[in-house]
Parts: C-alpha cells; sequence; structure tokens
C-alpha cells in the first residue's frame, strides 16, 4: 500500500472510530510482504449501516462504591458512572466494531470459560507467550500453531486459550513488522508460584516451568515465558483480542483456539457473558435514560466521543439525571 493509500485507509477508518488513535498498533502501517494474507483486526470494511450505532446507556448508581476512584482521570467520588450501549457485529475485520463489540464479545467468553475451569480445579490461571524463532516465521499458520501447541505441552502448560499474533511494532521503521507469536491463558501443571518467587538458582537444571522453558528454547528455539499476574483475566483477553491477527481469503480464521484440558472436547463448561461490568467498582450496570441536560456525543467518529464517563447523579433541583429504563429497546 502506497503513502497516500495508507493515509486514505486511516483517515476513513477514524471518521469511523476516533477510538483508533489511541493506540499505535491500531494505526501503525503494516509490513505485510510476503504475508498478504495476513491483517492486524479492525483493518476490513464496515460490516453494517448499524455497526456503531447508540443504542442507549449503562449506568452504575453504586455512588459509595465509586469513592476515591478516578475514571479518564476525573474523580467519581459522589458520582455515577455511565458508559455508552452501541450496536456491534460480530467480525474481527470491522474497524468500527473490533475493538468494543468483537474483543469484547470473545474476552467475555474467555474469561467466563476459564473461570468454570477454575471450579473445576485446574488451578490459577497465568498469562504466557510463545515467541516463535526467525527460522520458522514462514512456516503455515497450522504447523506454527501444532509447534507452539507442543512447546507449551513440553513446558507444563496444561491447557488454556491460545490468541494469535502475528505482528510486532518495528520501532525503527515505525512499522507493524512480521512477527507470530501466541498470547495462552491458561493453566500451568503444579502452578507457577514456585518459579515467581523464587530467589534465584540454576534454572536450566530446575524441573520447574522456567527450568522446562529454557530446555525448550535450548532446542527448537521457542521462547516461552509466563508474564506477571494480570488484574483481570477479561482485561488481559480483551487487550490480545484486540491487536490479534486474522487470516483472510477463508470464510472463518478462528484467532482464538482451545487446547489441553480446556478443549471442547475434553471440558464443556462455560457460562454465558451478560452482565456489563462498572469499570470503577465492578458491579453489574443497568439501562437508563438520559434525561438531564448534559448533551452527550454517541458519534464513535467524533473528536468528543468517550465510551464512559462519570456524572452527577441529579441535577441542580435535585432531579435525577438518568432514569430507569423499564423493557424494551434502549435508543
Amino acid at each position: 500500500m502506497s503513502d497516500d493509500a495508507y493515509r486514505r485507509s486511516l483517515l476513513k477508518r477514524v471518521c469511523l472510530n476516533i477510538a483508533i488513535l489511541t493506540n499505535k498498533y491500531w494505526f501503525l502501517p503494516v509490513d505485510d510482504k510476503g504475508h498478504e494474507n495476513f491483517h492486524p483486526v479492525g483493518r476490513g470494511m464496515k460490516s453494517s449501516d448499524w455497526c456503531g450505532k447508540s443504542r442507549g446507556l449503562l449506568v452504575c448508581k453504586n455512588v459509595a462504591g465509586h469513592k476515591g476512584s478516578a475514571l479518564g482521570g476525573v474523580d467519581s467520588t459522589s458520582k455515577v458512572v455511565v458508559r455508552l450501549q452501541h450496536f456491534w457485529c460480530k467480525k474481527s475485520s470491522c474497524p468500527v466494531c473490533f475493538i468494543r463489540g468483537w474483543s469484547v464479545r470473545g474476552a467475555g467468553f474467555i474469561a467466563n470459560r476459564l473461570a468454570e475451569a477454575v471450579k473445576c480445579s485446574f488451578g490459577e490461571v497465568e498469562h504466557v507467550v510463545v515467541s516463535v524463532p526467525k527460522s520458522d516465521h514462514d512456516l503455515a499458520y497450522e504447523v506454527l500453531r501444532s509447534k507452539v501447541g507442543k512447546a507449551l505441552a513440553v513446558c507444563g502448560v496444561g491447557g488454556g486459550a491460545l490468541i494469535f499474533h502475528g505482528y510486532r511494532e518495528d520501532r525503527n521503521r515505525k512499522v507493524l513488522a512480521w512477527s507470530p507469536h501466541f498470547h495462552c491463558l491458561g493453566f500451568i501443571r503444579g502452578g507457577y508460584d514456585r518459579c515467581r518467587h523464587c530467589k534465584g538458582g540454576d534454572c536450566y537444571k530446575c524441573h520447574g516451568f522456567e527450568g522446562r522453558c529454557y530446555r525448550v528454547f535450548r532446542e527448537n528455539g521457542y521462547i516461552v515465558r509466563a508474564l506477571n499476574k494480570r488484574k483481570t483475566v477479561f482485561g488481559t483477553a480483551w487487550y490480545q483480542l484486540h491487536h490479534a491477527t486474522i487470516k483472510i481469503g477463508i470464510k472463518r480464521f478462528h484467532v482464538v483456539t482451545w487446547f489441553g484440558v480446556c478443549g471442547y472436547r475434553n471440558f464443556k463448561g462455560v457460562k454465558p457473558f451478560a452482565d456489563v461490568p462498572c469499570p470503577v467498582c465492578g458491579d453489574a450496570m443497568t439501562r437508563h435514560f438520559h434525561v438531564g441536560k448534559r448533551y452527550i456525543v454517541k458519534d464513535l467518529g467524533h473528536a468528543g466521543y468517550v465510551s464512559s464517563f462519570v456524572d452527577d447523579e441529579f441535577d441542580e433541583s435535585g432531579r435525577p439525571n438518568y432514569a430507569d429504563a423499564v423493557g424494551g429497546r434502549v435508543e
């Protein structure tokens, strides 16, 4: 893609979704030479005229739980938290829906499926990254996925969800360069605390997770490492999904694949993802109508758009700014 074509593409995507400018990964040009059949999510065409249309508000009125916290740099003490709802399609390539539609839906499924696995005594969910050596960068995706699965098994990862990333940021050239790797949210046999709290020693001779990873690297060059504990599984899954990679030109490509004890043949339990948690206190948010005087920007492409914000629960006369929505669709 030429520089002019790239700028036109970026401008079009930003006009559809201003949030693209908040993450460098979403707007950097892609160096896809030799890998033109792969694209970062959100780089396709808008799926429908309904994509991103406003469909109402979600509000959390747990004012006591917002004390001392902030949202978007604004103190939420004595405030309600408001989140805009939109219509989202289910396509990972859609530049309007990939951040808060497809990624949120997928992260909710991952978080709830892994939560059920935790209840089955599979252990604690860990975040593991597998980086592919340069010698294997040009292998077919199916071959890469198989080799990554074998490396994880040798390292003691018993199962979980794999999220494919084909690109990393090349800071010198300011592009996304081909560098395939996989993020795993899953379970390490025996846990990772032994290595996490280790005060030093010869990892290569150890039978813990790090020792197994060292031996895998020596054998085939695959780098397997466990990252620090994350605040939430949902947040980690959402972050990894919204800059994942898809394969184009085929009917359906699974960005997320399940393996081991969490594979579909071995584990059926999953809860639906329904409630939307408040970004400040975590309580379930409920539908409301806005009846106050504040002007709320609902256009995703507008420079003043924010997806969530805090507001006064009552106006100067003591009337509520947000009324309960009872039944029906919120507009």
